[in-house]
Parts: structure tokens; C-alpha cells; sequence
């Protein structure tokens, strides 16, 4: 038995690249049925992706389309054809979720807007994930999550260096936020469906996902009128909440937010006791304004020994803190390791694949077996045949080119 909470869910994806695709995941995780719609002529772009770590001919596994299309089975069908959208038809009809990252125009083009598909199906959870929203000026501007969330939300402004050009994200980090966040909210409305036996649009933007991570510092701005702008290391109200580097080039970043209430024993960790007694130092709003002086003092102390060698001291004075590890050192992190982080999925083009796991675990239910994601159009025959299809049936579509 599937103890799974959304065993028995199936859910129709109809989305490209990561945030549409990584709900779909998630939900597919937490035991849900999924089938992706993909177009014949090559799939989600996504298949394609190559960035320089993975820029190897021979290495036969795409990660980012593993890790956003685990659990599925793909289905290639032409949208554009009369035919293919009758097809797609009698899957949702069938579906209790459907989820769609297209852009507004293309899904009213195609009768695949909620109106047109609740109307076909009033049990329907209709899943809309757009980049600006579906109102307003920007409702039909192209967007990625760099765009829309990063750059757009203020975030990316709020926390590069003063004078320095704005930080680049890595890829999908606010796609995977909004992904998550729609498969909750998709969650929300089927127990509502439980109650009320009506379905429900539920949306999300990428443009709100970033605001809503940037909500903190807007909400200050919104409140006070003072909006937050970017800060130097020096410029910063509290020195005990910022990165410092180590004899060995590596950074660690302390993050004693309630400074006063850590003041002794960071003093003794760091071995200048003297620092007590320094007026310049005396308390958070007098260390505040001599920001610059107490920076260079702990820059020098932190500068005497690795970071290695700082880590029991740290611990043992029961600092927060943290390495600022790279992306290498945190896949062999031990507590990494021991929270689950990362799963394997069987894949017929290497040994075996880790990808990282979904963060939400739920209690009582083993450990998760993915399935490796599909190649194009893997499952197209199966689930036609499951929907009430002849093989007469789908040889004269794939003819006609509606299928792939």
C-alpha cells in the first residue's frame, strides 16, 4: 500500500523548463500519478540544457531534466492539431490536478484556460504558474525565474556590494521556491475539493514568489517608508551578523542576530575578552555605529586560524554561525547525508544518479524510490490505450502527427 498522501492524485502536466515541471515533481513525490504533455518535435527545452559543468558528449544524463521530471511518464502530442487537443482533452477530463506554465495567450488559443477545462471537468485543480501574474501590464512578458523573481523583487539589488556589479543566481533557486509553494497550494485545494466536491483555480507568479522572499525588507519599506538598499560588510548594523575569512581562504558567516544576548561568549570564543570593556563595543546600538571598527578587530582575529581549526571552538561556545561551504564540500556533507538530502534514481545511461530529494518528509512513510524521468514520448501508447484508445486509435493519430 502507497502511504503516500496524495496516492490515487493524477495529475496532467503541461510545462517547460523548471518551476511547472518541479511542481509537477513534488507532487508526483508525494504519490501522485503524473503524466507530462510534451511537443513531438523535441520535448521541454529543458531535455537540451547543457551548463560547463555538464558540457561532457559522452555524459548521457541531463541532470537538470532528471531532477525536475522524476516520477513521470511523457506523453508527446501536437497541441496545435485539433486531434492532439481532443487527446488532451480526455486525460484532463480524467485528472484531478492539471498543471500549466504556457503563456496566457497559448492556453486561450488552445482551450486549455480554466474556464474552458472546468467547464469539462468541475473537479479539476487548475494549477497556473505564469512569470508576471495574469493581470496587469506585465501579465504577457516572457519571463525566467533570474527575471521575474531575482532581478525584478528587488532581491538582487538588496544584496550586492555597494558598487559592485549585481550578483548572479545559480539556476532555478526561486523556480524550485515557487514550485514547492504551487504544490502546496494544489494540496490546499484538493482537501478543500473534499469538502465541497468543486474544483478551483490556484495560481502563482514567479514576479510574487521573489517578493514574497523579499517580503521581509519590503514589508519594512511598505511600513516605515524606508526601503532597504544594499550594504557594505562595514555599513552593517550588527558585525556579529556578517562573513569573515579564515587563514585558509575559506569564509564562515556568524549570524548572531540577537547580538547583546551573545556578546560574552563571542568575545571568549574569538579570545578578546578585552573587547568587553572597550566603549567602542559596549552594546549592540554602540557597536552599530562603530560597525567598521569592530569588523577590521574580528577580520584580524578570524585571519589567525582555519576554518577547521574554529569550528569546535565556535561550537563549543555555542555560537551561530555557519561555513560558507561550495557546492563540492556540500555534497559530502554529513548532516546533508543524514537528513536524506540526496536519492538515487536507476538510470539506464550511468551506474546510478543521485538527485537532491524533495526537503518535505512526511512521518511513517519509508524512504522515497524515484523513478528516473522518461525519455520523450516514453509512455505515449500506454496511457492512450488507458484512456479507452484503440491501437487503431492511436496508429491514426500518430499518422496524422497529432501523437508522437
Amino acid at each position: 500500500m502507497d502511504e503516500r498522501p496524495l496516492s490515487g492524485i493524477r495529475v496532467v502536466e503541461l510545462a517547460m523548463w523548471v518551476a511547472g515541471p518541479s511542481t509537477a515533481a513534488v507532487l508526483g513525490d508525494w504519490g501522485a500519478e503524473v503524466i507530462k504533455l510534451e511537443d513531438p518535435a523535441g520535448g521541454d527545452p529543458i531535455r537540451g540544457m547543457v551548463t560547463r559543468s555538464i558540457a561532457d558528449p559522452e555524459f548521457r544524463v541531463q541532470p537538470p531534466y532528471e531532477l525536475d521530471n522524476r516520477n513521470k511518464r511523457s506523453v508527446t502530442v501536437d497541441l496545435r492539431k485539433a486531434a492532439g487537443q481532443d487527446f488532451a482533452y480526455r486525460l484532463i477530463e480524467r485528472a484531478d490536478v492539471f498543471v500549466t506554465s504556457l503563456r496566457l495567450e497559448a492556453l486561450a488559443r488552445m482551450k486549455l484556460d480554466y474556464a474552458a477545462l472546468s467547464a469539462r471537468n468541475s473537479r479539476l485543480i487548475y494549477a497556473l504558474l505564469t512569470g508576471y501574474g495574469d493581470r496587469g501590464p506585465d501579465r504577457d512578458r516572457a519571463a525566467y525565474d533570474y527575471a521575474a523573481a531575482w532581478a525584478r523583487s528587488g532581491l538582487m539589488a538588496t544584496i550586492q556590494e555597494p558598487g559592485q556589479p549585481p550578483p548572479a543566481q545559480r539556476p532555478a533557486m526561486i523556480d524550485h521556491a515557487a514550485g514547492l509553494g504551487l504544490a502546496g497550494a494544489i494540496s490546499a485545494a484538493l482537501l478543500q475539493r473534499e469538502r465541497t466536491g468543486k474544483g478551483r483555480e490556484v495560481k502563482i507568479s514567479l514576479f510574487a514568489m521573489g517578493l514574497w522572499m523579499n517580503a521581509t525588507d519590503l514589508t519594512i519599506g511598505l511600513m516605515t517608508g524606508n526601503a532597504a538598499s544594499s550594504e557594505g560588510r562595514t555599513q552593517r548594523i550588527n558585525p556579529l551578523w556578517s562573513s569573515y575569512l579564515c587563514r585558509d581562504g575559506r569564509w564562515i558567516y556568524f549570524v548572531m542576530v540577537q547580538a547583546d544576548r551573545f556578546w560574552n561568549q563571542f568575545c571568549s570564543a574569538l579570545g578578546r575578552e578585552d573587547w568587553r570593556a572597550d566603549p567602542r563595543f559596549a552594546n549592540a546600538s554602540v557597536r552599530a555605529k562603530n560597525c567598521a571598527a569592530m569588523t577590521a578587530e574580528i577580520d584580524a582575529v578570524v585571519a589567525r586560524r582555519t576554518r577547521d581549526e574554529w569550528t569546535p571552538i565556535f561550537d563549543s561556545h555555542q555560537l551561530i554561525w555557519a561555513p560558507v561551504k561550495t557546492n563540492a564540500e556540500v555534497l559530502n556533507d554529513p548532516q546533508a547525508q543524514a537528513i536524506g538530502a540526496f536519492v538515487e534514481i536507476e538510470h539506464a545511461g550511468s551506474k546510478s544518479t543521485r538527485i537532491v530529494n524533495n526537503p518535505i518528509e512526511f512521518g511513517g512513510v519509508g524512504a522515497p524510490k524515484y523513478r528516473r524521468a522518461p525519455e520523450l514520448g516514453n509512455h505515449t501508447e500506454e496511457v492512450a490505450l488507458e484512456i479507452g484508445l484503440s491501437w487503431e486509435d492511436i496508429a491514426r493519430l500518430k499518422a496524422d502527427g497529432a501523437l508522437g
